[in-house]
């Protein structure tokens, strides 16, 4: 009877931590999960690391990564994609080539289950509440736009041989707090323009991902949705919702302590799989004594597992060959000029990047290009560079970083040509006589374009 509640709990295994075989083989060992959240390694490993957990198994192992940003988000050897912004910019085709080469090249890594897309909303109107973790990571500020943009990203998976998963329900643009680190809590009492790409895709998407996000004007008693029966009932009941729910990681502080207890409350309310716990073991017997107890039902765990047999049934579809990407025509068009202006018509290449939010891919690219990345601990050098890229998207638990005072000392003092990449809404945050320009996102296939267009144009 317990073991059905094993397959409920979705390991982490960060492959670029360290964090791979031995606690891969040590959940296998005390208890039998049959899904694990894989981060890291390139495709060859990822192959090799499947093949080994299935023989150990005994059983069909799927894995899933969040690949938002296309496989090379996480898989190292693949291509990183551009953020859900400036694909969203591109239009619906962009949106739906990116999906697709995303699911076609992770099919090569044997990750199948793709945590994407994103469908919260990112409000560009002055006094709307802002996300600090949305920002580039949503295709646009209107509901109407995350459907048409987030609906093509998914048809593009599936049509791959993919499995989309639409994220945060029921939607995370509306919160001003990281889950992180902290609870976050909407207040608005109107949410549907925050609800609507989740019910309007919901026939498209046959996984959910609900987030840790609390709307206590519709949950009196202010539960995360990942934890609240209000929401999952909403989604199941209300609406009519028949795919999979996984929550977030729980090792977010937003899904609340003690994480075992909650995460039995989690089940219990709806929710069909428990993704990245702290601790999986300690999760996976928790759940065993609430079964075993009556505390959890089995018609719960029943219809939950259930809803994984569909997941795991849709990743024997045939997968596609990665097409060649055309994303780059309309690309230069994404780059927008900084309130001073722009740094005139040929584009400079970045001598220095101050990387305040630099995602390993970003820095791996800028690397490959030979400019230098520097963190905001370092001081302005002294002989400051004449072009300058500052990486200032979000950062996981501490928000969106703010450019350091010496730096916007140094900025004003020697007025170099900026780039700013990062939240949409970057560029307003270096100083108003800044020239230069800001680009949407921290994808490395963006900073890729605009380096290689500066050497171009120097050999020109």
């Amino acid at each position: 009877m317990a073991e059905g509640s094993d397959s409920l709990i979705v390991p982490g295994l960060r492959l670029d931590k360290g964090e791979g075989l031995a606690e891969a083989l040590r959940c296998l060992r005390e208890f039998s999960p049959r899904v694990f959240l894989v981060q890291g390694g390139d495709a060859e490993d990822l192959s090799w690391f499947h093949e080994t957990l299935e023989d150990q198994a005994g059983h069909p192992i799927l894995f899933c990564s969040p690949l938002e940003r296309g496989a090379g988000q996480e898989i190292d050897g693949l291509t990183p994609l551009p953020d859900a912004w400036a694909l969203g910019l591109l239009g619906e085709d962009a949106c739906h080539e990116a999906g697709h080469r995303t699911a076609a090249e992770a099919a090569t890594a044997q990750v199948r289950w793709i945590l994407g897309p994103s469908l919260d909303l990112h409000s560009m109107e002055a006094g709307d509440t802002r996300s600090p973790i949305v920002g580039n990571r949503s295709f646009g500020g209107h509901p109407e736009k995350i459907t048409a943009c987030a609906g093509a990203w998914a048809a593009g998976v599936t049509e791959a041989g993919g499995i989309p998963c639409g994220m945060h329900f029921p939607g995370h643009g509306a919160s001003s707090q990281d889950t992180f680190f902290e609870s976050a809590i909407c207040f608005e009492e109107d949410i549907e323009t925050h609800l609507a790409p989740f019910r309007d895709l919901m026939d498209v998407l046959p996984s959910m991902m609900v987030g840790h996000v609390a709307y206590p004007l519709m949950d009196p008693e202010g539960r995360p949705a990942s934890r609240s029966p209000i929401f999952l009932n909403m989604l199941r009941e209300d609406w009519g919702y028949k795919g999979l729910i996984l929550t977030d990681s729980l090792k977010k502080a937003g899904f609340g302590e003690p994480r075992e207890e909650m995460a039995v409350e989690a089940v219990r309310a709806g929710v069909d799989l428990l993704l990245d716990p702290p601790d999986p073991v300690a999760t996976a017997l928790s759940l065993r004594f609430a079964q075993e107890n009556g505390e959890l039902e089995e018609g719960r765990v029943s219809s939950a597992s259930k809803r994984l047999d569909r997941i795991f049934s849709l990743a024997e579809a045939d997968t596609s060959i990665p097409r060649p990407l055309v994303l780059g025509g309309g690309a230069k068009s994404l780059l927008k000029p900084l309130p001073g202006g722009s740094g005139g018509r040929s584009h400079p290449r970045p001598l220095l990047a101050l990387g305040l939010a630099a995602t390993r891919d970003a820095v791996n690219c800028l690397e490959d290009f030979g400019v230098p990345v520097v963190g905001p601990e370092c001081p302005p050098p002294e002989d400051f560079p004449g072009t300058l890229l500052i990486l200032l998207g979000a950062v996981p638990g501490k928000g969106q970083p703010d450019i350091p005072e010496s730096w916007l000392d140094a900025i004003h003092t020697h007025h170099p040509i900026l780039y700013v990449a990062g939240s949409p809404d970057a560029g307003e945050r270096v100083p108003a006589s800044s020239r230069g320009w800001s680009l949407p996102g921290l994808s490395p296939t963006l900073l890729g374009l605009i380096l290689a267009g500066a050497e171009e144009e120097a050999e020109a």
